[in-house]
Order: C-alpha cells, then structure tokens, then sequence
C-alpha cells in the first residue's frame, strides 16, 4: 500500500516541480546560504543536506538551481536531469548516494560565479532550501617589472652601489578579486604598497628602496587574489656592489698560542666574507705592504675570498700591526674596504745595550764624580735576570759596589781609579740569555808628582806626573842661584835648559806644576840641580905656535863647549907658583891665520875649524893655558909652556924687521917719496935762481889726522919700534911701557904713517 502512495504522489511532485521553475529562491529567508571561492579553471563541490527530520521520510526530489534557474534534478528512484547548457563535457557530476549529497562542477569559468541552491522535498517533512554563494577567481597575470625610466626590466638590474636606492614598478594585469601586490627582498617584505594604474585592469607597486646588504638578496614581486593559490611571483635579481663585512686573520702554523718567536716563519690566513665583486686581499705590516703572499682564493656562493701569508717575523717586529685589507675593485676606497688589524707579539732573548747616563763625555767620569751605567733592555717574555761584569767577571754585592747590583741601573757614588775598566751587562729570559758588548770607562783624576818628580835629562828638565787625561800645560818655577825665580809656562813636560835666563853655573831650584783639565796639581814637584856633568872636558889636544909674528893658541875642539879662554902664567917673584897674568877668550880660526893653520893639523880639518888665540908677548918661563867652557862653567885649565925655539922665533935680530915683506914696502915707498921731493925742490931752485926774490914764509894747514899724529907723536915712536902684530895684543898695557923702556938712543923716528897728510896753506914774502 506504501509503494501505491508513492506512485500516486510522484506527478504531484512532478507538478510541484515546474510550478516552482518561476518561484524565486531568497537567501537567508528560504534558508541559509554559504560560501564557497574556487578558482577560475577549477572545481568546485556543493554540498547540500538531504536527510529526512525522521526516520519513516524520505527525500523525494533534489534540485539545484544556478541563479535560480535549474541545473540539475533528481528524483526518486534514479531519475537525473541537467541542462545541456550548463553540463558541457559533462563537468557536472553528482554524488546522491553520501550524506551529504554532493555536486561537483569542474572546468570553471568566470561565468560560474553565482548563487547556487538546492532544492530538496521529502515525503513528510517540508522542503528545504539550502543556498551556496559560489565564486570564482580568476588569478592575475604574473607580475612583470618597468624602472623609473618605463623600460621593461628581466632578469638583473644594477649594478648598484651599497647605498643606492632602487626605483622599480611592479605591474600586475587582470585578476578577480583585484590582486594584492607586494615586494620582497628574499623572504622579508619591504613594500605592500599597491594600488591601480592608469592602465585599466592593470595595477602596480612602485618600490623606493634604499640597497643595504641585508636586501640584497633577490628581489621579488608577488601578486595575489585567493588564499586557494600561492601567489604569483616574478623575480628580479639586484647586481649590487657590496664591501666585505667581515674580515678575519687567523693563524695557521708558526705560534705558540698567539706569540711568535723571532726568526722563526709564521703562516697567516685571511677571510674576507660578504664582498661582491671578488675583492683584492692585501697585507700590511706597520702600513709597509707585504707582495710575499699566496694566490687568492674566491668562493662565489658564499661570497668568500681567501689569502695566505708567510711572514718571517723579527725583533723589531714586536708589537707592530699586522693588517689584512679587503677592498672591493670597483668600489672607492673610502667604501669599499674593510680590514682586520692584529698587534704581533714576537718573542725574542733579550737585546741588551750598556750606556753611561749623566754628563760629560760619552765614557769618561771625573774622580770623585758618580758614576752611572744603565743597561738598555729590550725583551719579549719580560726579564728574569740582570747580572753586571766588571773586566769580565761578575760583581759581587758590597765591595766598591755597593749593594743594588740586579737592577738596570748601576750606581757609583763616588768613583775612583778603581772603577776604571770594561764594563757589560746581561739579560734573561724564558728565551735566553745576552750579554752586551764592552763599555771601556775612564776615570779621569788630577795630576800627581811620580818617581823624582822633576829629573834632569841632558840638558832638559823633565817634569814626570801622572794624570788622566794627560796635562796639556805645565807650570814651572826656576831660581837660579843668587837670582830671583823665573816663572814659565810651558805645553811639554820638557824644559830646556836654554829657556832659563842667566847663568847655571851653581844650582837650580825648580818646581813644575801640571794642569790636565780636570784640576791643577795639588802639591808641586821640586827639586835642586847642580850642572857639573854639564860642563865641558878638558881639551886634550892643543899646541902652541908662533906664526905671523905672534904667539898662537889653537886647540882641538871639546864636545859641549860652547867657547874657550886662553891665559898667560906668570912665575911670581919667589918662584914659587904660577900667578895669573892675562886672560882672554880663544875664537875659532879665521882669515889669514886659519888659512895658513888649516892645513896644519889633522885633527882640526877632521872636525872643523880649531879654536885659537893670540897670547900676546911671552917670556921664557911662562905658560899658556886653555880650557874649554859653556853656560855651565869651564873645564880645568891645561896648561903648556912654549918651546926655546918659538921663544927664539919671537926674538929676531933688530934688522930682521926690514926684510919682512910689507916693511920693505913702506920703507922703499918712503925712498921714492924722498927722492921725488928732493928732485921736485932742486928744479925749483934751478928754475928761479936767475930772479932774486925775497924769502917766503910757508904755512902749512893740517887736517885731523895730521894734527892727531903730532899729538901722540911720543907713542908712534914707541910702536914704530915694535912688531906690528905682536904690539896690537890688547891683553896688558905693560907691554907697551916695557917697549918704550928698551928704546935704544941711537934708534931713529920712524915716518909719520901714510894717512897723515900735509898741505899747503898760503905763502907770504919776508
């Protein structure tokens, strides 16, 4: 009976059915409506709830309607309808069979978009509406990109500079909803800015970003209408300059934790991270640039560049700066570089210098002055140890030392002689141990009297003082014996002893004081000389001879005399000695008598002219002496007495004199002069005997000499009757006196000598 019901009620649902076909569906009051977005070329499955309210109904009809007009029928048992329209390709499938049912609908358009609702009516319970708001999005155009000059950009942009700011536009065509459009830098969002263009259906995003490294990365426009798809992107790479950020020094071999050891290679490595293009690594050291390096390395992907070093450090390298710089080639300077600077610590045994600290001269000190030496240090591990040497053994704390011996500095109060010598200093540490070179220190001190003091050398005065440095001026003071003291200054501690006024033929006083500079000589050197040594030696070798009409002195020269005496001794009256009788000083042989004596005696022409004298008149029994002397006295007399035949030589007949050569001159000049005269007188007398005239008186005028003649006409006569050469000895008057004495009274007036001159002065008539 149930299923006649059903058969009875199907053409009233039939009829229900097309009477609605005009009956418009309303949205929240015939029932309640959802939504549901699909994309454009999707699927879309609309669910609509057809279980009956109980269990004894069940649904007759399901219908679904687009915008009200239907689509798609069902009805009870399998009976399905679709509008050909509407189902093309069959891209309408419909699930009755699950709860809820189910219609899907594929290969959607933008003309899908609509109000959908089904429609379902049960065999009991009321019908029921259920509506779903489909819609359709269409997605954009993927987005493309213009820069600020309107040119299409693909691909790359740039390059640019850190810094720089990019101007792009991001543009977008088409697209249900009107997409969103946003900028990207890798995954971080800079810009969401969108809105339309003047273009219609186009809408764009225009970018002002100011590069840094931190947005880089590639750049990318997304453009997006539904959460159903990921958004369209389009992606843009930015060619831009960057500096390195990071650079780092690290070392590889060559350390002992992060010291170095002098002299001993080192290999460093430097990384240079962020640069783009590859940057140039360079390496520094106290802004010296190193070229002794490895190649470079590059490593494109992480933007890393490598370099290596092998750096032979030394001791002046401690504490330098050792520097790595990255700089990007087509950057400036100013902005593109980057560097790591490292402070070396190199390691080294001690480098030890000694000095003198203080003033004066570099290495000298002044006795009693302080003495301070300094030992310059230089070390890297810091010092262990200090130990001073004095001549090349190590000083001891006390003594002349004092007791700060380990320390850099080292200390004399008051120096003396002692502190003279070669000094060095040595230095240690964890590395090793140096000892400096010599410093030679001179310690310079007043002068002092040595020995005798003042010594006579020859004929020199020696002043011996010692003194540091050597004195440079000598003060002396001489007293002669009977004078008063003479006072010299001299730059030698040698005095001659010709630089002393007056005679020394006693004793000397003298006293030499020095002066070096530093002081003058605290107590003077003194002493007393006698020069006996100095005086010459007896002559050894003389002779006497009567030659030209005298007696004659001549003797070998002594060495060291510097003129002789010659003297005559007389018996005394009682015969008992030899009484002095004259004295004279003896030359050296000259003129006529050197000539004739010259070639007389070997000894003289083998050692120069002989010395000799006149010894005036001698009488049988007397002696001649000779003896040498200086300014230091004379040598003991030696003595000789002349022979009988020299006596007998000085003694010629009286008539001998005529025949001696210029007698006879004088006197046969005296005859011509005579006979002249007398002839002269004989004519005149002959020529005026005819005339008788009176007598006349004749005044003779005479001259100077003529008158001086007449004078001293008493002591012509007594030298006309001696030798002429014997009687000019100056030695004793008593000569002349005894020649006067031995006049004969027969002996006649000699002429008056030839420069006596008469003239005639005027005649008168008796």
């Amino acid at each position: 009976m149930g299923r006649r019901m059903r058969l009875t009620a199907a053409p009233l649902y039939i009829f229900l059915l097309i009477c609605t076909c005009g009956y418009a569906f309303i949205p929240g009051v015939d029932g309640p409506v959802s939504n549901v977005e699909t994309l454009e070329g999707g699927n879309v499955t609309l669910f609509c709830d057809s279980t009956p309210d109980s269990a004894d109904d069940e649904f007759m009809i399901l219908v679904w309607y687009k915008n009200n007009m239907p689509i798609y029928s069902f009805e009870i048992p399998n009976k399905q309808w679709s509008e050909p329209s509407f189902n093309t390709s069959s891209r309408l499938q419909a699930d009755i069979r699950s709860q809820p049912t189910a219609v899907t609908i594929s290969s959607l358009s933008e003309e899908d978009q609509a109000m959908y609702h089904c429609r379902v009516d049960f065999r009991l319970s009321p019908t029921r509406n259920v509506g779903i708001n489909v819609t359709v999005v269409v997605l954009p155009s993927p987005p493309f990109f213009m820069d600020e000059m309107s040119n299409k950009v693909t691909g790359r942009v740039g390059p640019y500079h850190d810094g720089d700011t990019l101007v792009l536009r991001c543009l977008v065509i088409g697209g249900r909803p009107p997409p969103r459009i946003s900028w990207y830098s890798g995954d971080t969002m800079v810009d969401a800015s969108d809105g339309d263009s003047e273009i219609p259906a186009v809408r764009e995003n225009e970018l002002y970003l100011p590069l840094t490294r931190d947005n880089a990365a590639a750049l990318s426009c997304r453009a997006q209408n539904t959460e159903l798809a990921p958004p369209i992107v389009a992606v843009l790479e930015v060619e831009l300059y960057l500096p390195a950020y990071n650079v780092s020094i690290h070392w590889v071999r060559g350390t002992v934790g992060d010291a170095l050891r002098a002299g001993s290679p080192a290999l460093a490595h430097c990384t240079a991270r962020g640069s783009y293009p590859q940057p140039e690594l360079s390496w520094w050291l106290d802004r010296k640039h190193l070229t002794h390096h490895s190649n470079q390395s590059w490593f494109n992907s992480s933007l890393t560049a490598i370099s290596f070093l092998e750096l032979n450090p030394a001791v002046g390298d401690n504490g330098a700066t050792l520097a790595c710089v990255a700089t990007n080639p087509v950057m400036a300077p100013n902005r593109g570089s980057n560097a790591d600077v490292i402070t070396l610590n190199v390691t080294y045994s001690p480098m030890v210098d000694i000095m003198k600290l203080g003033d004066g001269k570099l290495n000298d000190v002044v006795e009693l002055d302080p003495l301070q030496l300094k030992c310059d240090i230089k070390a890297n591990p810091p010092l262990e140890r200090i130990r001073w040497y004095f001549n090349d053994i190590e000083i001891k704390a006390g003594g002349i030392w004092g007791d700060d011996i380990s320390s850099e500095k080292l200390f004399v109060e008051e120096a003396t002689r002692a502190h003279a010598g070669r000094y060095s200093c040595a230095a240690e540490n964890a590395m090793g141990e140096t000892r400096s070179d010599t410093i030679v220190i001179t310690v310079f001190y007043p002068p002092e009297c040595t020995g005798h003091g003042i010594r006579l050398v020859k004929e020199s005065l020696h002043c011996y003082v010692k003194a540091l440095p050597i004195p440079d001026t000598f003060f002396w003071h001489l007293q002669p014996s009977g004078f008063e003291v003479q006072h010299l200054t001299t730059g030698s501690p040698i005095l001659p002893l010709d630089q002393i006024t007056g005679p020394l033929g006693d004793t000397l006083r003298a006293s030499c004081e020095a002066n070096n500079d530093v002081a003058s000589q605290e107590e003077a050197c003194d002493r007393t000389f006698t020069f006996e040594h100095l005086r010459p030696q007896q002559p050894q070798q003389c002779d006497i001879a009567y030659e030209f009409g005298e007696f004659q002195m001549r003797c070998v020269p002594v060495e060291n005399a510097t003129y002789y005496e010659v003297s005559v001794w007389r018996m005394s009256e009682s015969n008992a000695s030899l009484v002095l009788e004259r004295r004279a000083s003896m030359g050296f042989g000259g003129g006529r008598a050197l000539a004739a004596g010259g070639a007389g005696g070997a000894g003289a022409g083998a050692r120069g002219p002989a010395p000799r004298a006149a010894l005036g008149r001698v009488r049988r029994g007397d002696e001649a002496g000779a003896r040498a002397c200086n300014r230091y006295g004379c040598s003991r007399p030696l003595l000789l007495r002349p022979s009988d035949t020299l006596l007998r030589a000085a003694d010629p007949p009286w008539w001998h004199v005529f025949l001696e050569k210029d007698v006879g001159i004088s006197i046969g000049a005296v005859i011509l002069v005579a006979v002249f005269i007398i002839s002269s007188v004989l004519l005149l007398r002959l020529a005026r005997r005819p005339r008788r005239k009176p007598p006349v008186i004749q005044v003779l005028q005479l001259d100077d000499v003529a008158r001086n003649y007449l004078d001293n006409i008493a002591e012509h006569k007594v030298r006309a009757s001696c030798s002429l050469r014997s009687c000019s000895s100056g030695y004793s008057d008593a000569s002349v006196e005894s020649a006067g004495a031995r006049r004969k009274p027969w002996e006649r007036w000699e002429p008056p000598p030839p420069d006596v001159t008469l003239t005639l002065h005027r005649e008168s008539a008796v």
